[in-house]
């Protein structure tokens, strides 16, 4: 059995160690191809912290650019629908531990999100576009439908009406150049009615 330790730690301490507990968390981040603008404002460190550990690990500058904010992305085509609600499925589970910051969660979400993908191509959904499925949760405007036929839980916006909600597997089919695309029609094409039904949750997220 473990001795029990009465070992007190100096307010100065404990801000060292939140200090180096942050940084680890902007490392991690920053390795996947995170943006700095994220770090900063997941991980509370300085703009100049932030530039420095992305100059370390990559040997250059970070990228100019806004970040993705297309807010109809995760659920435009089924296999980005596919992507998305698996990262969102592992990050609103683990987000209901209430030991772990905002900034831990969102990193081991992404980090299971890559191990279930493990033999794919193509990384889909990049630690970016988790990030703004991570946003638009915290704003309430996602949820997690459970189909009554193959019992997937999906994710789509609130704001839609329930036939924009197609389940990514069973109403979707593989077209002649391979690509999984929506059985009866494109549910975000540019026509008219469907942007009038996403401008809600397209103005909340700009």
């Amino acid at each position: 059995m473990s001795k029990e330790t009465h070992l007190r730690l100096t307010p100065q301490q404990t801000n060292i160690l939140g200090l180096r507990l942050k940084l680890e968390l902007a490392q991690g981040i920053i390795e996947l191809g995170g943006r700095t603008s994220i770090v900063r404002s997941i991980c509370g460190i300085s703009k100049a912290s932030a530039l420095q550990l992305h100059r370390e690990i990559w040997g250059e500058n970070p990228k100019a650019g806004m970040l993705p904010s297309d807010p109809e992305w995760l659920v435009k085509t089924p296999r980005n629908c596919v992507h998305s609600s698996i990262f969102y499925t592992i990050y609103t589970t683990l987000s209901a531990c209430p030991d772990y910051s905002k900034a831990e969660i969102y990193l081991a979400a992404y980090r299971l999100y890559l191990d279930q993908i493990k033999g794919e191509d193509k990384i889909v959904l990049d630690i970016n576009r988790a990030w703004q499925i991570v946003q638009q949760n915290s704003m309430n405007l996602l949820e997690g439908i459970q189909c009554r036929r193959c019992q997937l839980t999906h994710v789509a916006i609130k704001s839609y009406p329930k036939p924009y909600q197609y389940c990514p597997l069973c109403d979707s089919e593989t077209d002649k150049m391979g690509r999984l695309k929506y059985k009866n029609f494109n549910v975000f094409s540019s026509n008219t009615d469907a942007k009038g039904r996403s401008g809600s949750a397209t103005a909340r997220i700009h």
